[in-house]
């Protein structure tokens, strides 16, 4: 049986490069919360930029 699980994490915290290479750092199951990270790292003063995305492709 393949019922939807909750646990699934379906919006992703991205790092892009200087060659704007995306670099998944982590899942969320909501998107405060991967925006909340997003802003936490961009604090920090950084280069990178950061995005957040949802993931179509989880099972929801």
């Amino acid at each position: 049986m393949n019922a939807a699980r909750t646990d699934e994490r379906c919006w992703v915290l991205y790092r892009i490069d200087d060659n704007g290479n995306e670099v998944e750092m982590r899942r969320f199951a909501t998107r405060s919360e991967a925006e909340a990270e997003m802003r936490a790292f961009e604090a920090r003063g950084h280069k990178q930029a950061y995005l957040v995305r949802e993931d179509r492709d989880s099972p929801m």
